[in-house]
């Protein structure tokens, strides 16, 4: 990596490298001082035992000098007469401009449920192969769900699968549990409610009422309905809330701002409480996470004033969900496994009869930010050095920039 030129002003405290390509990156003296403290950086010479950067005020840095030496630009510090090497093509990747920040947040793409019907079935052995295992961790991302088939049919093969991901969740239904039909029974957690009943379901995530939810859902079949009922429907929730914010933009606003309170207390193993905004966006107003599952929404607990506008917002939004001309159907067969984001997809289940036959899927899941961590490091693997330094969104738990005081400096 080359560049033009450096210039540099100590008034301002900022360093231009000019690049070949017409661009300038500015970078501010104590973004470039970070490399003495940062050990993140995994530099060599970083000193165990150096000075904290927060103990040193921004104004207090002048430069003296900027050489280029060959691939790396050398800072000399005149204050303190310390020394920082930079990689020009670290400095290009982390280029501060909007332009080059948006390129490095990747977009989600919504679906509708012909893109959805032409989804690729990815054959499980496709995980063994590197560069097939990067397209499925893409697709993943990116569409929020990926499908696989010739798992075969025998119990317990997810956690065999699941570790490419990342590192599997426990929760208190344990790590590998059944959605499986069964006759109602309320003495445990999980019984005698939707999973395993044989009514249809409303379209939600799962444990909403988590301040952690959980992140990419593992659903494999090892025996469908023998009736061939049962149906599993996916709902892209960036597409539903995007098709809100056409429609009803007051709702959409609504529901980015107010946080709703999910409870499970259905029984003595279940205490969960946790709020959550029902849409979630980042600071450039992308969606980046959608929280509803209508077993788990008590009645709203809001100041007077809010609760018929959120509830009017909430009705709203369900209309969007509950359309299912936009969800992907499929009736899983033996050995088909559908993987989604649960911080983005939601899904549900058409009802079915257990006098035909039992319906028998495992479930298990991984964090989105353990599975993000699988996907860069096999980027960077691969060579796919620009995937391998994107910033993945945090999905439900995106945070957003609050507008500063106007006279802050």
């Amino acid at each position: 990596m080359d560049c033009k030129d450096v210039s540099f002003d100590n008034e301002t405290r900022l360093l231009h490298v000019h690049w070949p390509d017409g661009h300038t990156s500015a970078f501010p003296y104590i973004w470039l001082r970070h490399y003495l403290f940062h050990p993140a950086t995994g530099r060599p010479e970083q000193e165990p035992d150096a000075d904290c950067l927060i103990i040193e005020p921004p104004e207090i840095s002048v430069l003296a000098s900027a050489e280029l030496d060959g691939g790396a630009l050398v800072l000399n510090w005149q204050h303190d007469g310390r020394q920082t090497r930079h990689q020009l093509a670290e400095l290009r990747r982390a280029c501060l401009s909007e332009t080059a920040r948006a390129k490095r947040r990747r977009l989600p793409k919504p679906w509708s449920r012909a893109e959805a019907d032409s989804f690729r079935w990815f054959p499980a052995e496709a995980m063994q192969d590197p560069a097939q295992r990067f397209e499925i961790f893409l697709h993943l991302r990116d569409c929020g769900i990926v499908l696989l088939e010739g798992l075969g049919d025998a119990p317990g093969t997810l956690p065999q699968i699941a570790p490419w991901f990342g590192p599997i969740r426990r929760t208190h239904f344990g790590e590998l549990f059944d959605v499986r039909s069964k006759p109602a029974d309320q003495t445990g957690a999980g019984e005698g409610i939707g999973a395993t009943a044989a009514n249809a379901q409303a379209p939600h995530i799962d444990e909403d009422y988590r301040d952690n939810v959980p992140g990419i859902s593992f659903f494999h079949c090892l025996k469908p309905d023998a009736a061939g009922r049962g149906a599993s429907l996916y709902i892209d929730g960036v597409a539903a809330a995007e098709r809100l914010r056409k429609r009803d933009p007051q709702s959409f606003d609504i529901l980015t701002r107010i946080p709703v309170l999910s409870a499970a207390t259905r029984n003595a193993q279940e205490r969960f409480r946790s709020r959550t905004r029902t849409i979630t966006v980042d600071d450039d107003g992308v969606v980046r996470g959608v929280s509803m599952s209508d077993r788990v929404l008590p009645p709203l607990d809001l100041p007077i004033d809010l609760i018929e506008p959120v509830y009017r917002a909430l009705g709203s939004f369900q209309r969007e969900v509950y359309d299912y001309s936009h969800a992907f159907e499929a009736v899983l067969q033996p050995g088909q496994c559908a993987i989604f984001d649960n911080h983005r997809v939601l899904h549900t289940r058409r009802s079915f009869d257990k006098s035909a036959g039992e319906r028998w899927l495992q479930q298990l899941s991984v964090d989105r930010d353990e599975f993000n961590n699988s996907l860069q490091c096999l980027a960077l693997e691969l060579g796919h050095t620009d995937e391998a330094e994107v910033e993945q969104d945090s999905g439900l738990l995106t945070q957003i920039r609050l507008p500063l005081p106007e006279d802050i400096t």
